[in-house]
């Protein structure tokens, strides 16, 4: 799919405010209604645009701690058992698949220190992890983590 700067505009409007109604919407872009209608359904539906959501304060919700967990699983580790329970764990906000000596990296937002301990027990104890490396995110850069922008 090809995009021009007007798609680009409405990518970015919403980027900065996600709940903007599509009149809103056609007003940041200087569009009617119809035409920005017409061109917000058609990101959607060729995959541009993939969900629309909310953002909630980790603090507010009760999560505080931020840490990174880099994981190393021992050769021929269980990936898809790790890959289940990450995805059945509320504490994991992120986790990829990575190259180099750990196999994973995640991300996890816990309501304590206790909590982001018996995490990594549970790691070590259940899940067969070999290694893990943690750090404590002290500080998130303003507007950062950020979606990518078009090309």
């Amino acid at each position: 799919m090809a995009m021009d700067v007007i798609d680009r505009q409405i990518i970015g409007t919403l980027l900065e405010d996600g709940r903007l109604s599509v009149t809103e919407l056609a007003d940041h872009v200087s569009l009617s209604l119809s035409a920005t209608s017409q061109r917000l359904r058609r990101l959607v539906d060729d995959g541009a645009i993939t969900r629309f959501t909310v953002e909630l304060d980790p603090e507010v919700v009760g999560r505080p701690i931020d840490a990174l967990v880099d994981v190393r699983l021992p050769a021929g580790g269980p990936f898809a058992d790790l890959d289940a329970e990450v995805l059945a764990m509320p504490e994991v906000v992120d986790a990829v698949h990575l190259t180099g000596r750990f196999d994973y990296q995640v991300r996890l937002r816990c309501a304590s220190i206790d909590a982001l301990d018996a995490i990594l027990r549970d790691f070590k104890e259940t899940l067969g992890v070999e290694e893990t490396a943690t750090r404590i995110v002290l500080s998130t850069i303003t507007g950062m983590p950020r979606q990518p922008t078009p090309a």
